[in-house]
């Protein structure tokens, strides 16, 4: 992969970041001015930070990059490329087992809500999804291998 095409998605990424971030900024604050219940509107103030965390986190990656060019090694280098996918596996395992603790805690704290609540079935939904994920894009990356 070229620095130039690295560059490129990495000022891709800020700028859709920053857009979301501000798209989310502006509906909160046009909630709140125009006093519309749309749900609790802080929850829009809120979303929007994530975006631009993600933002800033390219930012930050994106001024290594112009201090020291040698940095983009580490996106195009096949051994730090597998050692960066064995820590993704890693994290996931954990967040599948934080997942399962969170299910589980849901399910006997609120034994009345199981089957009933919308909190528990996406606890459930995403658990599952966490667990079978891995091998549905396995399978869908082997296929356009071949």
């Amino acid at each position: 992969m070229s620095s130039n095409k690295i560059i490129k998605e990495t000022k891709l990424t800020i700028s859709v970041s920053l857009l979301i971030s501000i798209f989310l900024l502006v509906t909160w604050a046009v909630f709140e001015t125009m006093d519309i219940s749309f749900t609790d509107n802080k929850a829009f103030l809120a979303l929007s930070l994530i975006p631009f965390s993600t933002a800033i986190a390219f930012f930050i990656k994106l001024m290594k990059i112009k201090k020291d060019p040698k940095v983009i090694v580490s996106e195009t280098d096949e051994r730090l490329v597998a050692e960066k996918n064995e820590a993704d596996a890693k994290t996931l395992k954990v967040l599948q087992g934080l997942l399962f603790l969170i299910y589980l805690g849901y399910t006997f704290m609120f034994p009345e809500e199981v089957f009933k609540s919308i909190g528990w079935w996406i606890a459930l939904i995403i658990l599952f999804f966490s667990i079978f994920a891995p091998f549905m894009f396995r399978h869908i990356v082997k296929e356009n291998w071949q």
